[in-house]
């Protein structure tokens, strides 16, 4: 149950310097593959899924259905996640693979109409917000990256156990999604794309 308070409390730096791996692999493959066409299959003409077929109904409902559940799921884990089994990290990898579903049933263009975000100012923000956190421990006059707690009291609440360690976690989260997001959608849209296969 501690896994999360070592890698976010005793670990820091380990876990500052992995997010920020996944951060730039995530740009670098996007980079890559940016201008990079679908594959040729040979000889033999094969042909994409048309428009009607290439997303199934019952996908596209169990997807827009899935969506909400997937938020509430990875907020659960988030919230919870500092001295019980979750955290940033698998919260977020619950919430990329949700938009990822949804994605695959909806087609990118009908997502990204509707999402309109840039995955890569995720990964900034996440790193920015990692970061910042550890700088303001020094502010405060302590070493780069020490967590601290209180429990302020909320009206109809009461005491709330609350890290600073949180703010360090949701930087890694953010950074997980924006990066698993964009490695993902660099990689699909390497296939043909809906109608336009050969007969």
């Amino acid at each position: 149950n501690a896994v999360n308070v070592i890698i976010v409390d005793y670990r820091g730096f380990d876990t500052l310097g992995e997010i920020t791996v996944l951060g730039i692999a995530a740009l670098i493959i996007a980079a890559l593959l940016h201008q990079r066409r679908p594959p040729e299959m040979g000889r033999v003409p094969c042909p994409a899924p048309t428009e009607r077929n290439a997303h199934p109904l019952m996908l596209k409902l169990v997807t827009r259905l899935l969506l909400p559940l997937a938020v509430l799921v990875a907020l659960h884990l988030f919230l919870r996640g500092h001295n019980l089994p979750g955290g940033g990290f698998i919260a977020g990898l619950v919430l990329a693979i949700a938009m990822v579903l949804l994605s695959i049933a909806q087609g990118e263009q009908w997502v990204s109409e509707r999402l309109r975000s840039d995955f890569r100012h995720w990964i900034a923000a996440g790193l920015l917000i990692a970061a910042l956190t550890g700088v303001a421990s020094w502010i405060l006059g302590h070493p780069f990256l020490t967590s601290t707690y209180d429990y302020p009291v909320l009206p109809l609440v009461g005491a709330v156990p609350l890290a600073s360690a949180s703010l360090f976690d949701l930087g890694v989260f953010l950074t997980v999604v924006g990066g698993t997001m964009v490695m993902l959608t660099a990689i699909g849209r390497l296939q043909p794309a809906a109608g336009k296969g050969e007969a």
